[in-house]
C-alpha cells in the first residue's frame, strides 16, 4: 500500500493528463517551480506491508513514533485502488483542509469526486487518522458496485463492481484503468507540488561556521580561527565580515575582510594586556544580501596563575541554544517539567521509546588551574518500576571518556546537584557531552539545568 506523509511535504515531477480534461493546474504549478524548485516542506513515501491482515505495517510505524514525531507530520495521503477498471473518483475526507489540493485538481477536470465511503477505516490512512494526524487520499473503488448515477457521471457499467477483478486471479497488470491512474498520478503530483514547493525563488543565502569554535588566550597574546562560509541557496554573494561582543582590550580582525560565499577567511583575536580574564562569547557577523552569524568562545587568562573563572557559556539555557550542539531541540521550557532556576532547561530522553539525545559544549580550561569543578543540577523521573536494572541511562563524558553514569535507578522527586573534578584537564580544550539513552519502552526523563565549570 502506498502513502506519503508530509513533514510539516519533496515532490516528484508531474505527468501530463492523457485523459479528457485539462492539466492546466499541474502545468501552472510546474511553471511556477521553474527549473530549480525551492522545497519548503519534506515528503516521505512509504509502501506498507500487511494491509489486508489488519493494517499491520502502517499501524506498527505510527505506534513507533513519539508524540513529538507525530506532531511533525502535517498531513498523510493514502493512494489505494487508484486504477480500478470500472472505477469512480473518490477522495478520503473530501471536505477536509488536507483534501483540498486533491479535490482542486480533480475539480479542474470536472470529475465531480465523491467521498470514499467504501474505504473508510479499511486502508492505511486509518492508522494515521487514529493517531490524530490529518489524512486524505485518492481511491477509485474496490468491490462495491457503481450506481446508475455514477455510471451516468463517470461512464462505466452500473451495478458492476468498481474493480470486477478485486481479490481475484484476473487482477493482473492488464487490469488497469490507464486514464484513471493518470488522473490520480497528476493529482498527487499537483497536490504535493503545491504543498512542498515555493511559488517564487528564495533569495541567495549562505551559512557560516568557525573552526576551532573556542580558544584560550593569555593577556598580551593572540590566536586565530578559520571563518568558513557555504552557499545554502542560489548563487554566491559578497560577504563582509565583522565581530561583536569582544570585551574591552580584545580586537578581532579578518584576512581577508570580505569573501565570496563558499570561501574562508582567517580571524585573528588579539588580547591586550589590560583585557579582563574570563570567558566571552564573540559573534562573527557575515553581511551580504542576507546577514548570518556564528559564535566563537574566547577565554582570556592572566599572565600569572589560572584566572579561569566560570567557563561554560549559557549553562542555564536562558539565552537560546548556542553554543550548545547536538540535540538542541531538547532545550526550552516545555510543559511537563520545570527549571531548577530561570525559565528554561534541557530535557533529554523522556520519549518512552528507543532514542539517544546529546548536548555538547567545547571549552578551554586554562593552564595552571589547580581546581576545576564541573557542577550541574539534574532531575530524573521515570516510569520504570525495577529497582535493580538500568534500562535508561544518563552519561557525562569529557572528550571520549565517560566520567559518570546515572540511570532510572537514580530517579528522585526534585533536582540533585552533582559535581565532577576536571582538574586533570587543565590546559586542554575539552568537549563536555551529556547523553540520555532510553530503551524501547517506559520513559525516563533526564532534566538538566545550571551547568558550570569553575576553574581557579
Amino acid at each position: 500500500m502506498f502513502g506519503a506523509h508530509l513533514d510539516g511535504v519533496s515532490a516528484g515531477p508531474g505527468i501530463n493528463d492523457n485523459g479528457s480534461g485539462s492539466a492546466t493546474l499541474l502545468e501552472n504549478a510546474l511553471v511556477l517551480a521553474q527549473r530549480n524548485p525551492t522545497m519548503t516542506k519534506r515528503v516521505r513515501f512509504a509502501w506498507w506491508t500487511d494491509e489486508e491482515q489488519g493494517l499491520n505495517g502502517s499501524d506498527f510505524y505510527v505506534r513507533s513514533l513519539s508524540a513529538t514525531q507525530k506532531s511533525y507530520i502535517k498531513g498523510y495521503y493514502n493512494f489505494d485502488m487508484v486504477a480500478s477498471t470500472n472505477g469512480g473518483y473518490f477522495i478520503n475526507r473530501i471536505t477536509s483542509t488536507t483534501a483540498a489540493p486533491l479535490k482542486a485538481y480533480w475539480d479542474s477536470l470536472n470529475l465531480q469526486p465523491e467521498e470514499n465511503v467504501e474505504g473508510q477505516g479499511r486502508s492505511d490512512d486509518y492508522s494515521f487518522q487514529q493517531a490524530g494526524i490529518p489524512t486524505s487520499g485518492y481511491a477509485m473503488g474496490a468491490g462495491a458496485r457503481k450506481t446508475t448515477a455514477q455510471a451516468t457521471k463517470w461512464g462505466g457499467t452500473a451495478n458492476s463492481s468498481y474493480d470486477p477483478c478485486y481479490h481475484r486471479a484476473c487482477d493482473t497488470t492488464s487490469n488497469i484503468n490507464a486514464t484513471g491512474l493518470n488522473r490520480s498520478a497528476d493529482g498527487v503530483a499537483y497536490a504535493i507540488w503545491n504543498l512542498a514547493v515555493a511559488a517564487t525563488p528564495v533569495p541567495d543565502d549562505f551559512s557560516m561556521a568557525v573552526s576551532p569554535a573556542s580558544g584560550s588566550v593569555q593577556q598580551g597574546q593572540s590566536t586565530t580561527t578559520t571563518v568558513s562560509t557555504a552557499i545554502t541557496n542560489g548563487s554566491a554573494q559578497s560577504v563582509a565580515l565583522s565581530a561583536t561582543g569582544a570585551p574591552s582590550g580584545v580586537t578581532v580582525t579578518f584576512t581577508p575582510a570580505s569573501v565570496q560565499s563558499g570561501q574562508s577567511s582567517t580571524a585573528t583575536l588579539s588580547v591586550g594586556s589590560t583585557a579582563t580574564p574570563g570567558t566571552y562569547q564573540i559573534t562573527i557577523v557575515g553581511t551580504g544580501v542576507v546577514t548570518r552569524t556564528t559564535t566563537y568562545t574566547l577565554t582570556v587568562t592572566g599572565t600569572g596563575g589560572c584566572n579561569g573563572g566560570q567557563l561554560i557559556v549559557n549553562g542555564g539555557f536562558e539565552n537560546g541554544t548556542s553554543p550548545w550542539t547536538g540535540t538542541t531541540g531538547a532545550i526550552g521550557s516545555p510543559a511537563g517539567q520545570t527549571p531548577h532556576s530561570g525559565t528554561r532547561f534541557a530535557w533529554l530522553s523522556g520519549n518512552g521509546s528507543s532514542s539517544t539525545e546529546t548536548l555538547n559544549q567545547t571549552v578551554t580550561i586554562p593552564a595552571g588551574c589547580t581546581s576545576v569543578t564541573l557542577r550541574y543540577w539534574l532531575h530524573i523521573d521515570t516510569a520504570e518500576t525495577t529497582q535493580v536494572t538500568q534500562y535508561d541511562k544518563f552519561t557525562v563524558k569529557v572528550n571520549n571518556t565517560v566520567l559518570t553514569t546515572l540511570s532510572n535507578l537514580n530517579a528522585a522527586a526534585g533536582y540533585v546537584e552533582r559535581s565532577l573534578n576536571l582538574g586533570s584537564y587543565a590546559g586542554q580544550q575539552i568537549t563536555l557531552t551529556f547523553t540520555g539513552t532510553e530503551d524501547y519502552s517506559l520513559q525516563t526523563s533526564f532534566v538538566l539545568d545550571d551547568v558550570t565549570i569553575q576553574a581557579g
